[in-house]
């Protein structure tokens, strides 16, 4: 699985979106993304924050850090 951040940086940058306009859309403030970027505060992205910023870059939520679901084994 790639690094959650790295998906973060080269999907803004093939977006034309800054760190600061990528937090606006989420609904954070303008150094949100940059601080979980750089300082990696916070370590991980809460639910919403996930699910935004996935819709906003277009990506698949589990290419941010999103478990997959657990599904149960069915036989036959």
């Amino acid at each position: 699985m790639a690094d959650a951040r790295a998906v973060v940086r080269e999907r803004a940058a093939a977006r034309g979106l800054s760190f600061a306009a990528l937090s606006r859309l989420i609904g954070r403030h303008d150094a949100f993304v940059q601080q979980w970027l750089v300082r990696r505060s916070p370590r991980k992205l809460d639910e919403d924050d996930r699910l935004r910023m996935a819709m906003a870059l277009d990506v698949d939520e589990v290419s941010l850090g999103a478990r997959m679901p657990w599904r149960p084994v069915i036989f036959e």
